[in-house]
Protein backbone atom coordinates (compact mmCIF):
# COMPACT_ATOMS: atom_id res chain seq x y z
CA UNK A 1 0.00 0.00 0.00
CA UNK A 2 1.27 3.44 -0.87
CA UNK A 3 2.26 5.62 2.08
CA UNK A 4 0.91 9.15 1.89
CA UNK A 5 2.94 11.98 3.40
CA UNK A 6 1.76 14.40 6.04
CA UNK A 7 -0.50 17.08 4.66
CA UNK A 8 -1.85 15.08 1.69
CA UNK A 9 -5.64 15.25 2.06
CA UNK A 10 -7.56 12.03 1.71
CA UNK A 11 -11.28 11.47 1.33
CA UNK A 12 -11.36 8.59 3.77
CA UNK A 13 -12.46 9.49 7.28
CA UNK A 14 -10.64 6.40 8.54
CA UNK A 15 -7.43 7.71 6.98
CA UNK A 16 -7.90 11.05 8.74
CA UNK A 17 -8.55 9.38 12.09
CA UNK A 18 -5.48 7.17 11.79
CA UNK A 19 -3.21 10.00 10.75
CA UNK A 20 -4.45 13.21 12.38
CA UNK A 21 -2.15 12.95 15.41
CA UNK A 22 0.81 12.10 13.19
CA UNK A 23 0.04 15.00 10.88
CA UNK A 24 -0.08 17.35 13.86
CA UNK A 25 3.34 16.12 14.97
CA UNK A 26 4.81 16.43 11.48
CA UNK A 27 5.33 12.67 11.09
CA UNK A 28 4.83 10.41 8.12
CA UNK A 29 1.90 7.98 8.09
CA UNK A 30 4.20 5.16 9.24
CA UNK A 31 5.21 7.13 12.34
CA UNK A 32 8.80 7.21 11.16
CA UNK A 33 9.57 10.61 12.64
CA UNK A 34 9.45 14.23 11.52
CA UNK A 35 9.52 14.77 7.78
CA UNK A 36 12.81 16.45 6.97
CA UNK A 37 13.01 18.80 4.01
CA UNK A 38 14.61 16.10 1.91
CA UNK A 39 14.74 15.85 -1.84
CA UNK A 40 11.90 13.61 -2.99
CA UNK A 41 10.91 13.03 -6.58
CA UNK A 42 7.29 12.68 -5.51
CA UNK A 43 7.07 15.42 -2.85
CA UNK A 44 9.88 17.97 -3.19
CA UNK A 45 7.91 20.94 -1.86
CA UNK A 46 7.21 21.59 1.83
CA UNK A 47 5.25 24.27 3.68
CA UNK A 48 6.71 24.67 7.16
CA UNK A 49 4.28 26.03 9.74
CA UNK A 50 5.75 27.71 12.82
CA UNK A 51 4.03 26.67 16.04
CA UNK A 52 5.75 29.55 17.86
CA UNK A 53 4.35 32.10 15.41
CA UNK A 54 0.83 30.71 15.80
CA UNK A 55 1.07 30.82 19.59
CA UNK A 56 2.58 34.29 19.51
CA UNK A 57 -0.18 35.65 17.28
CA UNK A 58 -2.80 34.18 19.59
CA UNK A 59 -1.15 35.83 22.59
CA UNK A 60 -1.20 39.16 20.74
CA UNK A 61 -4.98 38.82 20.42
CA UNK A 62 -5.39 37.79 24.05
CA UNK A 63 -3.44 40.77 25.35
CA UNK A 64 -5.25 43.16 23.03
CA UNK A 65 -8.77 41.91 23.81
CA UNK A 66 -8.41 41.07 27.49
CA UNK A 67 -9.26 37.92 29.39
CA UNK A 68 -13.02 38.47 29.36
CA UNK A 69 -13.37 38.26 25.57
CA UNK A 70 -13.50 34.78 24.04
CA UNK A 71 -11.30 34.09 21.01
CA UNK A 72 -12.63 31.98 18.14
CA UNK A 73 -9.91 31.49 15.50
CA UNK A 74 -11.24 30.88 12.00
CA UNK A 75 -9.73 27.67 10.58
CA UNK A 76 -11.90 27.19 7.50
CA UNK A 77 -10.34 26.30 4.13
CA UNK A 78 -7.75 24.03 5.75
CA UNK A 79 -6.75 26.82 8.13
CA UNK A 80 -6.35 29.30 5.25
CA UNK A 81 -4.11 26.78 3.51
CA UNK A 82 -1.77 26.26 6.47
CA UNK A 83 -3.09 22.80 7.43
CA UNK A 84 -5.85 22.51 10.00
CA UNK A 85 -4.32 19.34 11.48
CA UNK A 86 -1.27 21.41 12.43
CA UNK A 87 -2.90 24.72 13.30
CA UNK A 88 -5.89 23.66 15.41
CA UNK A 89 -4.01 21.66 18.09
CA UNK A 90 -1.52 24.50 18.57
CA UNK A 91 -4.27 27.10 19.01
CA UNK A 92 -6.31 24.79 21.22
CA UNK A 93 -3.33 24.41 23.53
CA UNK A 94 -2.79 28.18 23.41
CA UNK A 95 -6.30 28.68 24.79
CA UNK A 96 -8.71 29.11 21.87
CA UNK A 97 -12.27 29.07 23.23
CA UNK A 98 -13.94 27.92 20.01
CA UNK A 99 -13.12 27.39 16.34
CA UNK A 100 -15.05 28.56 13.28
CA UNK A 101 -15.39 26.69 9.98
CA UNK A 102 -17.35 27.13 6.77
CA UNK A 103 -19.48 24.00 6.69
CA UNK A 104 -20.39 20.74 8.40
CA UNK A 105 -17.80 18.71 6.50
CA UNK A 106 -15.06 20.98 7.84
CA UNK A 107 -16.57 20.75 11.32
CA UNK A 108 -16.50 16.96 11.19
CA UNK A 109 -12.83 16.96 10.21
CA UNK A 110 -11.98 19.49 12.91
CA UNK A 111 -13.86 17.53 15.58
CA UNK A 112 -11.51 14.60 14.97
CA UNK A 113 -8.49 16.85 15.46
CA UNK A 114 -9.60 18.82 18.55
CA UNK A 115 -12.51 16.78 19.98
CA UNK A 116 -12.76 18.81 23.17
CA UNK A 117 -13.32 22.18 21.48
CA UNK A 118 -16.59 23.82 20.50
CA UNK A 119 -17.11 24.51 16.79
CA UNK A 120 -19.13 27.25 15.07
CA UNK A 121 -20.34 26.52 11.53
CA UNK A 122 -20.73 29.69 9.47
CA UNK A 123 -22.64 28.12 6.58
CA UNK A 124 -26.36 28.46 7.30
CA UNK A 125 -28.80 25.64 7.85
CA UNK A 126 -30.91 25.16 4.73
CA UNK A 127 -34.57 24.22 4.54
CA UNK A 128 -35.26 20.44 4.62
CA UNK A 129 -31.76 19.78 5.93
CA UNK A 130 -33.37 17.67 8.65
CA UNK A 131 -33.63 14.89 6.06
CA UNK A 132 -29.83 14.70 5.82
CA UNK A 133 -28.03 12.12 7.93
CA UNK A 134 -25.01 14.43 7.92
CA UNK A 135 -27.13 17.21 9.39
CA UNK A 136 -28.52 14.93 12.10
CA UNK A 137 -24.97 14.00 13.06
CA UNK A 138 -24.06 17.68 13.25
CA UNK A 139 -26.78 18.19 15.84
CA UNK A 140 -25.63 15.17 17.81
CA UNK A 141 -22.08 16.54 17.66
CA UNK A 142 -23.35 19.68 19.42
CA UNK A 143 -21.94 22.12 16.88
CA UNK A 144 -22.99 25.76 17.01
CA UNK A 145 -25.12 26.10 13.86
CA UNK A 146 -26.06 29.27 11.97
CA UNK A 147 -29.53 30.11 10.68
CA UNK A 148 -30.22 33.01 8.33
CA UNK A 149 -33.83 32.47 7.25
CA UNK A 150 -37.05 30.98 8.57
CA UNK A 151 -36.85 27.89 6.37
CA UNK A 152 -33.53 27.05 7.96
CA UNK A 153 -34.83 27.75 11.45
CA UNK A 154 -37.84 25.50 10.99
CA UNK A 155 -35.71 22.76 9.44
CA UNK A 156 -33.32 22.92 12.38
CA UNK A 157 -36.18 22.70 14.88
CA UNK A 158 -37.63 19.67 13.04
CA UNK A 159 -34.25 17.99 12.89
CA UNK A 160 -33.55 18.60 16.57
CA UNK A 161 -36.93 17.15 17.47
CA UNK A 162 -36.29 14.16 15.22
CA UNK A 163 -32.92 13.27 16.79
CA UNK A 164 -33.92 14.25 20.33
CA UNK A 165 -31.39 17.02 21.02
CA UNK A 166 -31.49 20.76 21.60
CA UNK A 167 -29.81 22.54 18.70
CA UNK A 168 -27.37 25.33 19.50
CA UNK A 169 -28.22 28.30 17.29
CA UNK A 170 -26.41 31.42 16.17
CA UNK A 171 -28.37 33.99 14.17
CA UNK A 172 -26.42 36.02 11.66
CA UNK A 173 -27.70 39.48 10.81
CA UNK A 174 -26.76 41.25 7.59
CA UNK A 175 -25.80 44.77 8.63
CA UNK A 176 -24.45 45.75 5.23
CA UNK A 177 -22.25 42.98 3.89
CA UNK A 178 -25.06 41.83 1.58
CA UNK A 179 -23.89 38.25 1.73
CA UNK A 180 -25.00 35.65 4.29
CA UNK A 181 -27.31 36.62 7.11
CA UNK A 182 -30.86 37.91 7.51
CA UNK A 183 -31.70 41.59 7.31
CA UNK A 184 -32.39 43.05 10.77
CA UNK A 185 -36.20 42.77 10.75
CA UNK A 186 -36.08 39.17 9.50
CA UNK A 187 -33.30 38.34 11.94
CA UNK A 188 -35.43 39.62 14.81
CA UNK A 189 -38.21 37.27 13.70
CA UNK A 190 -35.69 34.44 13.85
CA UNK A 191 -34.85 35.40 17.42
CA UNK A 192 -38.55 35.21 18.29
CA UNK A 193 -38.88 31.84 16.59
CA UNK A 194 -35.84 30.28 18.26
CA UNK A 195 -36.92 31.62 21.64
CA UNK A 196 -40.28 29.87 21.19
CA UNK A 197 -38.61 26.50 20.54
CA UNK A 198 -37.31 25.86 24.01
CA UNK A 199 -37.48 22.07 23.71
CA UNK A 200 -35.60 21.89 20.42
CA UNK A 201 -33.47 25.04 20.00
CA UNK A 202 -31.34 27.24 22.22
CA UNK A 203 -30.13 30.69 21.13
CA UNK A 204 -26.38 30.70 21.73
CA UNK A 205 -25.20 33.65 19.70
CA UNK A 206 -25.89 36.71 17.56
CA UNK A 207 -23.36 37.87 15.02
CA UNK A 208 -22.54 39.92 11.94
CA UNK A 209 -19.59 40.50 9.62
CA UNK A 210 -17.85 43.72 8.56
CA UNK A 211 -17.41 44.67 4.92
CA UNK A 212 -14.84 47.48 5.23
CA UNK A 213 -13.08 47.18 8.60
CA UNK A 214 -9.77 46.63 6.79
CA UNK A 215 -10.00 49.72 4.58
CA UNK A 216 -8.69 53.24 5.01
CA UNK A 217 -12.19 54.66 5.40
CA UNK A 218 -14.01 52.79 8.18
CA UNK A 219 -17.11 54.97 8.30
CA UNK A 220 -19.26 52.16 6.90
CA UNK A 221 -17.87 49.77 9.51
CA UNK A 222 -19.08 52.19 12.18
CA UNK A 223 -22.49 52.27 10.48
CA UNK A 224 -22.60 48.47 10.55
CA UNK A 225 -21.62 48.51 14.20
CA UNK A 226 -24.44 50.93 15.01
CA UNK A 227 -26.92 48.70 13.18
CA UNK A 228 -25.65 45.59 14.97
CA UNK A 229 -25.87 47.23 18.38
CA UNK A 230 -29.50 48.14 17.70
CA UNK A 231 -30.23 44.57 16.63
CA UNK A 232 -28.54 43.09 19.70
CA UNK A 233 -30.57 45.31 22.03
CA UNK A 234 -33.82 44.39 20.24
CA UNK A 235 -32.87 40.73 20.10
CA UNK A 236 -32.13 40.51 23.80
CA UNK A 237 -35.39 42.29 24.57
CA UNK A 238 -37.17 39.53 22.66
CA UNK A 239 -35.06 36.48 23.37
CA UNK A 240 -33.34 37.30 26.64
CA UNK A 241 -29.66 37.53 27.39
CA UNK A 242 -27.44 35.84 24.78
CA UNK A 243 -23.98 34.69 25.81
CA UNK A 244 -22.06 35.02 22.55
CA UNK A 245 -22.22 38.34 20.73
CA UNK A 246 -19.58 38.54 18.01
CA UNK A 247 -18.71 40.74 15.06
CA UNK A 248 -14.96 41.33 14.94
CA UNK A 249 -12.87 39.79 12.18
CA UNK A 250 -9.10 40.38 12.19
CA UNK A 251 -9.36 44.01 11.13
CA UNK A 252 -12.07 44.89 13.64
CA UNK A 253 -10.31 42.99 16.42
CA UNK A 254 -7.19 45.08 15.85
CA UNK A 255 -8.69 48.44 14.96
CA UNK A 256 -12.27 48.65 16.26
CA UNK A 257 -12.17 48.01 20.00
CA UNK A 258 -15.89 48.61 20.46
CA UNK A 259 -16.67 45.65 18.20
CA UNK A 260 -15.17 43.03 20.51
CA UNK A 261 -18.40 42.27 22.45
CA UNK A 262 -18.09 38.83 24.11
CA UNK A 263 -16.14 37.04 21.36
CA UNK A 264 -13.84 37.87 18.44
CA UNK A 265 -13.15 35.81 15.30
CA UNK A 266 -9.58 36.41 14.05
CA UNK A 267 -9.05 35.03 10.56
CA UNK A 268 -6.06 35.97 8.42
CA UNK A 269 -4.17 37.56 11.32
CA UNK A 270 -4.20 34.23 13.17
CA UNK A 271 -1.58 33.23 10.62
CA UNK A 272 0.43 36.42 11.06
CA UNK A 273 -0.74 38.54 8.15
CA UNK A 274 -2.08 42.07 8.31
CA UNK A 275 -5.74 42.34 7.30
CA UNK A 276 -4.78 44.44 4.28
CA UNK A 277 -2.19 46.94 3.10
CA UNK A 278 -4.82 49.67 3.50
CA UNK A 279 -5.26 48.72 7.12
CA UNK A 280 -1.59 49.11 7.95
CA UNK A 281 -1.39 52.31 5.92
CA UNK A 282 -4.30 53.77 7.87
CA UNK A 283 -2.49 53.52 11.18
CA UNK A 284 0.93 54.42 9.84
CA UNK A 285 -0.15 57.56 7.96
CA UNK A 286 -2.95 58.88 10.18
CA UNK A 287 -1.22 58.18 13.47
CA UNK A 288 -4.37 56.57 14.81
CA UNK A 289 -4.69 53.72 17.28
CA UNK A 290 -0.99 53.37 17.96
CA UNK A 291 -1.80 50.50 20.27
CA UNK A 292 -3.19 48.66 17.29
CA UNK A 293 -0.04 49.49 15.31
CA UNK A 294 2.03 47.80 18.01
CA UNK A 295 -0.27 44.81 17.78
CA UNK A 296 0.26 44.69 14.01
CA UNK A 297 4.00 44.73 14.49
CA UNK A 298 3.66 41.82 16.91
CA UNK A 299 2.12 39.49 14.34
CA UNK A 300 4.45 36.98 12.68
CA UNK A 301 3.72 35.04 9.47
CA UNK A 302 3.53 31.35 10.26
CA UNK A 303 4.30 29.85 6.83
CA UNK A 304 7.42 29.30 4.78
CA UNK A 305 7.16 27.44 1.45
CA UNK A 306 10.32 25.72 0.21
CA UNK A 307 11.19 23.52 -2.72
CA UNK A 308 14.31 22.31 -4.51
CA UNK A 309 16.13 22.97 -7.77
CA UNK A 310 15.55 19.75 -9.74
CA UNK A 311 17.39 20.65 -12.97
CA UNK A 312 19.97 23.21 -14.08
CA UNK A 313 20.98 23.92 -17.68
CA UNK A 314 22.62 26.57 -19.84
CA UNK A 315 20.60 28.35 -22.52
CA UNK A 316 22.23 30.24 -25.43
CA UNK A 317 21.45 33.83 -26.37
CA UNK A 318 18.06 34.03 -28.06
CA UNK A 319 16.65 30.88 -26.48
CA UNK A 320 13.13 31.31 -25.13
CA UNK A 321 11.48 29.99 -21.95
CA UNK A 322 8.01 28.71 -21.21
CA UNK A 323 4.64 28.71 -22.92
CA UNK A 324 4.17 31.65 -25.25
CA UNK A 325 7.94 32.29 -25.31
CA UNK A 326 7.50 35.33 -23.05
CA UNK A 327 11.18 35.33 -22.01
CA UNK A 328 14.09 35.44 -24.45
CA UNK A 329 17.65 35.11 -23.20
CA UNK A 330 19.66 38.31 -23.83
CA UNK A 331 22.86 36.65 -22.61
CA UNK A 332 24.03 33.07 -22.00
CA UNK A 333 21.55 32.16 -19.29
CA UNK A 334 21.77 29.53 -16.57
CA UNK A 335 18.28 28.40 -15.59
CA UNK A 336 16.92 26.22 -12.81
CA UNK A 337 13.64 24.33 -12.65
CA UNK A 338 11.57 24.48 -9.45
CA UNK A 339 8.79 21.83 -9.24
CA UNK A 340 6.09 24.31 -8.22
CA UNK A 341 3.34 25.67 -10.46
CA UNK A 342 -0.15 27.02 -10.53
CA UNK A 343 -1.63 23.68 -9.43
CA UNK A 344 0.30 24.25 -6.22
CA UNK A 345 -1.05 27.78 -5.89
CA UNK A 346 1.94 29.57 -7.39
CA UNK A 347 -0.07 31.71 -9.72
CA UNK A 348 0.40 32.06 -13.45
CA UNK A 349 0.18 35.84 -13.00
CA UNK A 350 3.59 35.66 -11.25
CA UNK A 351 5.22 34.92 -14.61
CA UNK A 352 8.24 37.19 -15.27
CA UNK A 353 7.32 39.32 -12.22
CA UNK A 354 8.38 37.63 -8.99
CA UNK A 355 11.50 36.21 -7.39
CA UNK A 356 12.36 33.23 -5.23
CA UNK A 357 15.23 33.11 -2.73
CA UNK A 358 18.19 30.77 -2.59
CA UNK A 359 19.76 31.47 0.75
CA UNK A 360 19.18 35.21 0.99
CA UNK A 361 19.80 35.80 -2.72
CA UNK A 362 16.85 36.57 -5.02
CA UNK A 363 16.52 34.64 -8.29
CA UNK A 364 14.02 35.98 -10.85
CA UNK A 365 11.12 33.91 -12.15
CA UNK A 366 11.38 33.87 -15.96
CA UNK A 367 8.90 32.69 -18.54
CA UNK A 368 5.36 31.64 -17.76
CA UNK A 369 4.62 29.69 -14.63
CA UNK A 370 3.41 26.25 -15.70
CA UNK A 371 1.04 23.85 -13.94
CA UNK A 372 3.89 21.93 -12.28
CA UNK A 373 7.11 23.88 -12.88
CA UNK A 374 8.59 27.35 -12.66
CA UNK A 375 11.83 28.52 -14.27
CA UNK A 376 14.26 30.75 -12.37
CA UNK A 377 17.30 32.63 -13.66
CA UNK A 378 20.48 31.40 -11.92
CA UNK A 379 22.95 33.24 -14.15
CA UNK A 380 24.08 35.55 -11.37
CA UNK A 381 24.19 32.73 -8.80
CA UNK A 382 26.81 30.34 -10.19
CA UNK A 383 27.20 28.58 -6.82
CA UNK A 384 23.68 27.11 -6.97
CA UNK A 385 23.55 23.39 -7.71
CA UNK A 386 20.83 20.82 -8.29
CA UNK A 387 19.11 19.91 -5.05
CA UNK A 388 19.59 23.31 -3.40
CA UNK A 389 16.68 24.60 -1.33
CA UNK A 390 14.58 27.40 -2.83
CA UNK A 391 12.36 29.60 -0.69
CA UNK A 392 9.27 30.02 -2.82
CA UNK A 393 7.35 32.01 -0.19
CA UNK A 394 9.23 33.68 2.65
CA UNK A 395 7.94 34.11 6.18
CA UNK A 396 9.78 37.43 6.44
CA UNK A 397 7.36 40.25 5.73
CA UNK A 398 10.07 42.47 4.24
CA UNK A 399 11.22 39.90 1.68
CA UNK A 400 10.27 40.35 -1.99
CA UNK A 401 8.57 36.93 -2.00
CA UNK A 402 6.56 37.27 1.21
CA UNK A 403 2.84 36.49 1.14
CA UNK A 404 2.06 40.20 1.16
CA UNK A 405 4.51 40.97 -1.64
CA UNK A 406 3.08 38.20 -3.80
CA UNK A 407 -0.45 39.40 -3.06
CA UNK A 408 0.49 42.89 -4.19
CA UNK A 409 1.98 41.52 -7.42
CA UNK A 410 -1.22 39.56 -8.11
CA UNK A 411 -3.46 42.49 -7.11
CA UNK A 412 -5.15 40.35 -4.47
CA UNK A 413 -5.06 39.72 -0.71
CA UNK A 414 -2.91 37.53 1.53
CA UNK A 415 -5.87 35.21 2.14
CA UNK A 416 -5.92 34.11 -1.50
CA UNK A 417 -2.18 33.43 -1.67
CA UNK A 418 -2.25 31.01 1.27
CA UNK A 419 -5.65 29.45 0.58
CA UNK A 420 -4.60 28.49 -2.94
CA UNK A 421 -1.67 26.36 -1.76
CA UNK A 422 -2.34 23.01 -3.40
CA UNK A 423 -2.82 19.53 -2.05
CA UNK A 424 0.55 18.28 -3.37
CA UNK A 425 2.36 20.55 -0.93
CA UNK A 426 3.42 18.76 2.22
CA UNK A 427 2.59 20.69 5.41
CA UNK A 428 4.77 20.07 8.43
CA UNK A 429 4.89 21.61 11.88
CA UNK A 430 8.14 23.17 13.05
CA UNK A 431 8.88 24.64 16.45
CA UNK A 432 9.94 27.91 14.82
CA UNK A 433 11.87 29.32 11.90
Amino acid sequence: MRKWPVGWPRNSGNFRRRNKSRRARGEGPDGSGELALEFSKSYPTVASISEAALRGNFEVFRKHCGAAVKICPVVKANAYGHGVAIVAPVLAQAGADMFAVANIAEANELAEIVPAKEILVFGPVQGQSWASAEFAEALKSNYHLTIADMDGGQALAEAAKHVGVIGRVHIKVDTGMGRMGALPAAALELVRFVSSQGRTLRLEGLYTHFATADETDVSFAHEQLRCFNEFVRAGQDVGGQVGLIHAANSAALLGLQESHFTMVRPGISTYGYWPSSSFAKRFAEQGQAMGAMKVLEGLRPALRLESRIVLIKELPVGHTCGYGRTFRAQRPTRVGIVPVGYEDGYRRSFSNKTVMLIGRRPVPVIGRVSMDQTIVDLTDQPQVKTGDVVTVISEKREDPNSVEALAQTADTIAHEITCLLGRRIVRRAVADF
